[in-house]
């Protein structure tokens, strides 16, 4: 921003001074070779525009209309010709108003500052072959006058040659640090962009971190679930067993009791039966007959009995290896679910150290585009 100022400052100063350069080469070349100047009274100017600085970028005081105190140049054919003119003319436009009157039998009246008028018959024309030796008095002051400032000015119109290529320069220097500020500013941008690329490409692999993540997390606990849900099984399996075989043994207690209850009661009735044999042999064969099926009903308990047994064997040893593949499973589920635990752990401390090397990325990012938008501000 102070690279404009600067360059928008010597380019307004540079033409400032180029049109006032202009203004004056044209004041000087527009006369014709042998100038009549009508001096102010006061000639301080010259000292101000000696200690006027060359690089000076301020407006000179010789800008000012108001304040100029610059000699006025009239041509020998604007005072001497005799021409119809105009009765007022402004000859320059830094000076005072030239007036002149009485334009009629070639008499010229010209006004200086100081009250006094010059006619054309009271002023002598210049002859350059003569010089200043045929003038006296003084019209030959005032001419030698007029060509010191002659000279003085001249000097000063070197001088502003001078300060308008010290604005060129100036003007070059400003457009050289124009550029570097361009390319500098295009650097930035272009860093910027990189920079945001960077920026998305990091937020995208946090998303895809906190994805997996998530996919991970769901895991345990799918996998949690799932080990909830066998050990409920197998509690389902072992309380069915052991109603099973709690069952399969009141059953036997029951077939036992049964046969020693019968058993008795023959030994009690053997008696009776004897007599009853003799008494009533026709319901011996009855009672045989009951007790041929009573012992086939017995054989059959007694198969019963046995397979319910083997039976009983086959799920005692089913039960136990249930157990053992069960604590085999619950090792390897407890084994499974700690390295499950572990990688958990360790993908949720990689994930918070890429999350806090992103945020502090973003966090300095952030502060490079703030600073770089306080520059532009």
């Amino acid at each position: 921003m102070n690279a404009l100022k600067e360059s928008n400052t010597s380019s307004i100063s540079k033409s400032s001074t180029k049109s006032y350069t202009n203004g004056r080469s044209r004041s000087v070349s527009n006369h014709s070779s042998q100038p009549v100047v009508i001096l102010p009274e006061n000639l301080g100017h010259t000292e101000n525009r000696e200690n006027t600085m060359p690089h000076s970028t301020r407006p000179d005081t010789l800008y000012n209309a108001s304040n100029s105190k610059l000699p006025i140049y009239v041509s020998n054919a604007t005072v001497f010709n005799g021409t119809n003119r105009n009765s007022q003319k402004h000859v320059s436009d830094f000076g005072p108003v030239l007036s002149y009157s009485g334009i009629n039998n070639n008499d010229v009246h010209l006004s200086s500052p100081r009250g006094e008028t010059f006619t054309s018959s009271s002023v002598t024309q210049w002859d350059s072959a003569i010089g200043r030796a045929g003038l006296g008095g003084k019209s030959g002051r005032v001419i030698e006058r007029l060509m010191g400032d002659n000279d003085m000015l001249k000097r000063d119109l070197k001088i502003e040659r001078l300060r308008a290529e010290e604005h060129k320069q100036a003007l070059k220097m400003a457009e050289g640090r124009m550029e570097a500020l361009s390319a500098e500013y295009e650097g930035k941008l272009h860093d910027a962009a990189i920079n945001k690329t960077l920026l998305k490409r990091k937020e995208r692999q946090l998303a895809d971190l906190r994805q997996q993540v998530e996919i991970e997390k769901n895991k345990a606990n799918t996998a949690v679930e799932s080990e909830k849900r066998w050990k409920e099984e197998i509690e389902k399996v072992e309380s069915k067993a052991k109603r099973d075989v709690e069952e399969a043994q009141n059953y036997a207690a029951m077939m036992e009791a049964r046969n020693n209850t019968m058993t008795s009661h023959w030994k009690d009735q053997s008696l009776e039966v004897n007599r009853a044999v003799t008494k009533l042999s026709k319901e011996i064969g009855d009672i045989v007959f009951e007790r041929k099926q009573d012992d086939e009903r017995l054989n059959t308990l007694q198969g019963l009995c046995d397979q319910q047994a083997t039976q009983l064997s086959k799920i005692v040893q089913e039960r136990d290896a249930i157990s053992k593949v069960y604590e085999e499973y619950k090792v390897t589920q407890e084994e499974v679910l700690q390295s499950i635990k572990r990688e958990a752990k360790k993908q949720e401390k990689e994930s918070e150290y890429v999350i806090a090397e992103a945020t502090k990325t973003l966090h300095k990012l952030k502060w490079a585009l703030g600073l770089k938008k306080n520059e532009r501000n």
